[in-house]
């Protein structure tokens, strides 16, 4: 070692990263799904999905296999597996006085209570599995944990309510990943000098370096940045059309916020950005495979009135989301040759870029510790 690092002393945190153990481990993983996964509160859709009594849509992620249905007025959660052979009911979305199974056209209402089965003497009253859902914001979450106290700190955030807003697309994807590595690149803005070209111009540098508002609980941790103004030329064509488009829509006013960042550490990324919102769930397959639904929504005035915006907003995003997703492949890379080889490195946070990161951590290592 030369003398320049044999006499350097530490200045950093003493505190320091996961072991690498834990991206990579079965028994942390199945510690994860029982114990955060499972507790949720869980991510079920958007009310524009089910706007009106008897419309469904059938869900994905971490409630596959799960309908959401408006009945008597409110939503809820009610099994799309027949309670006869099991198979798949409906499909897609749309509007039905009943949830009828393909196979042999036993019945349920849409409260899931079974009112028909054909050629049997009696009704074999086998009810399909229901939940009740809790409203946030235009967002629909089932327990057992109760979302409006996981993020009670965030209730005075009225730019986080979505109510009007319309689904635009839906992503599914499944990628071989540990699902810690996408969150923890969300969690921190130390990469967004390096990693985003286009964002890294659009948005204020010194909140970049503090975020300009930061809220953090147990399982949550919120963010938000403003816009860098007046807005610079753009670093990226996709960010030049963008900034373009939203000035024109703005009538040339500076936009509430670049991006506001939310992750419910059970697995859930909502990200909004004017005008626009997306939700992703991650769904841990095996330690090194994630599942991936990201559903993008738009204010349903715009939607309806600047298509141009949405095709821009989208564009943007896809730029974004691609970014991150070559640091997280990154992160995964590095990690696998250091278990390959049997080594442990963990590196301290840098903070304040990295305090959504270490608060994520730390909840981690909470559960695990009291498992």
């Amino acid at each position: 070692m030369s003398q320049t690092f044999q006499g350097r002393e530490s200045r950093v945190d003493s505190q320091v990263g996961l072991p690498i153990s834990w991206y990579f481990d079965p028994e942390i993983l199945e510690i994860e799904r029982q114990h955060l996964f499972a507790v949720g509160p869980k991510y079920s859709g958007h009310t524009s999905l089910v706007p009106n009594d008897g419309d469904y849509f059938t869900l994905g992620g971490q409630q596959v296999g799960k309908l959401l249905v408006r009945h008597n007025g409110r939503p809820q959660l009610v099994s799309n597996t027949c309670r006869h052979r099991q198979a798949e009911m409906m499909c897609g979305s749309g509007h039905a006085k009943k949830i009828v199974c393909p196979m042999h056209n036993w019945a349920y209402d849409l409260d899931g209570r079974q009112v028909a089965a054909p050629h049997f003497d009696e009704n074999p009253c086998l009810d399909l599995e229901k939940s009740e859902l809790t409203e946030w914001n235009g967002l629909l979450y089932a327990g057992p944990r109760v979302i409006h106290h996981e993020a009670a700190p965030l209730a005075s955030w009225t730019e986080l309510d979505t109510s009007n807003y319309v689904l635009e697309r839906v992503d599914e994807e499944e990628h071989d990943l540990n699902w810690k590595n996408f969150l923890e690149v969300y969690l921190e803005d130390y990469h967004i000098g390096a990693v985003h070209p286009g964002f890294r111009v659009f948005v204020d540098a010194a909140d970049v370096r503090n975020a300009f508002q930061a809220v953090g609980g147990d399982r949550f941790f919120c963010e938000q940045m403003n816009v860098r103004w007046p807005i610079p030329p753009a670093a990226t064509p996709k960010f030049a059309e963008y900034q373009k488009v939203l000035l024109d829509v703005l009538a040339g006013h500076r936009p509430p916020f670049a991006a506001i960042w939310i992750c419910l550490f059970p697995g859930q990324l909502v990200e909004y950005y004017p005008f626009t919102m997306v939700t992703t769930t991650y769904t841990p397959i095996s330690p090194t495979s994630t599942r991936l639904r990201s559903e993008y929504y738009f204010d349903r005035e715009i939607a309806e009135t600047r298509r141009d915006y949405v095709e821009a907003g989208l564009a943007v995003l896809d730029e974004v989301t691609s970014e991150d997703h070559w640091a997280a492949v990154k992160l995964q890379a590095g990690r696998q040759t250091l278990w390959n080889r049997g080594e442990n490195l963990q590196g301290p946070y840098q903070m304040p870029m990295e305090q959504g990161l270490r608060r994520f951590h730390d909840c981690l290592r909470s559960i695990v510790q009291n498992a």
